[in-house]
């Protein structure tokens, strides 16, 4: 089965996509329908990845302004949304486990979590070191909200492709007096207000902030559902082997 004959098959009803961007994951239009929640509005989202230009039909505009990482999602239980679609987004949040227990709290009994990450060994994160679960525990102790410079450190000096610059990013990086150097490289600016600058720009974008593997997503994904109680019953699982480099789950609400 593919991650899409998964969703076809499964997610019915009414639900919300998180994060979708320009990659929604395709649902039958016959049973399901779909809204859509981002942190930015469809203009935003184009003008903070200006690389997306020439993909910005597919970019799907967002019909609720939502932050992961401060709001709640009690919309899901308002709404009475019968599914959740987090797409290549858990390891963009800040506090994945916080994250976890949200939708656990909002989905109704019988609904469905539609999870998938990407495993590290087939990105650019294949050079970083694995999440440990103490990590994402004391973040999750301490009510992390925003992302630290020390995971944006960690990721620039250790993914290992070189992003292309997009005229617009060029033009920022110049406004800032950052040498382009600073963006397609690892190097970190010495200069703490350079330094500074280059931390803001990638936190009003978006990083991996956390990398996992098979191994370490799935202890981590049964260990907080054991830990907090959540009511998730693993329903069905694709490797990433099988899967273009991502882990997908389809989680259910149990009673």
């Amino acid at each position: 089965m593919t991650k899409n004959q998964l969703a076809f098959e499964y997610l019915h009803g009414t639900g919300v996509e998180l994060g979708a961007l320009h990659n929604p994951v395709p649902l039958d239009p016959n049973k399901a329908t779909v809204v859509y929640a981002d942190r930015l509005c469809k203009a935003d989202a184009i003008a903070a990845f200006p690389e997306l230009e020439s993909a910005a039909e597919l970019i799907v505009e967002s019909d609720l302004l939502v932050d992961l990482d401060n709001d709640d999602l009690s919309f899901i239980s308002e709404r009475g949304m019968d599914f959740v679609i987090a797409n290549h987004v858990i390891e963009h949040v800040v506090n994945p486990i916080r994250f976890l227990k949200k939708v656990s709290d909002n989905l109704p009994v019988g609904g469905r979590f539609f999870l998938t990450v990407p495993n590290k060994e087939f990105t650019h994160d294949k050079n970083r070191k694995l999440t440990r679960y103490r990590h994402l525990w004391l973040e999750y102790y301490l009510n992390t909200k925003r992302l630290s410079n020390t995971h944006i450190k960690d990721y620039l000096r250790n993914k290992s492709e070189v992003e292309q610059v997009h005229p617009k990013t060029a033009e920022y990086f110049k406004q800032n007096n950052l040498p382009l150097s600073y963006y397609d490289g690892n190097r970190i600016p010495l200069n703490p207000i350079s330094r500074s600058r280059l931390y803001q720009y990638h936190r009003g974008r978006s990083i991996h902030v956390h990398v996992w593997n098979r191994e370490s997503f799935d202890f981590f994904l049964r260990r907080t559902i054991d830990l907090f109680k959540l009511k998730f019953e693993i329903e069905e699982y694709l490797s990433a082997e099988t899967s273009a480099g991502e882990m997908i789950y389809l989680l259910k609400k149990a009673a």
